[in-house]
């Protein structure tokens, strides 16, 4: 009896992680996948599909311009 209860509480441990990890949002960002009209920069408008990036946006911009170049966006992967 107590095998069988555990071996349900595990089994149902998994299956709890599997739908977790299926529901999580995308957390690695691409800046080709950001980068909509393939311009070579990444705007805010851009990068409001990634929430952390969005975020951080004002900060990685550092010539202030409202866009991120690729090298400001490896700043923000760096930092993750």
């Amino acid at each position: 009896m107590k095998r069988s209860f555990f071996a349900s509480i595990i089994g149902g441990v998994f299956a709890l992680t599997q739908v977790a990890q299926a529901a999580a949002p995308q957390t690695e960002a691409k800046f080709e996948t950001l980068d909509k009209d393939h311009d070579g920069k990444v705007t805010l408008n851009e990068a409001s599909d990634h929430d952390g990036l969005f975020v951080a946006f004002k900060n990685l911009d550092k010539d202030k311009d409202g866009n991120l170049t690729k090298q400001e966006f490896e700043g923000y992967k760096a930092s993750r």
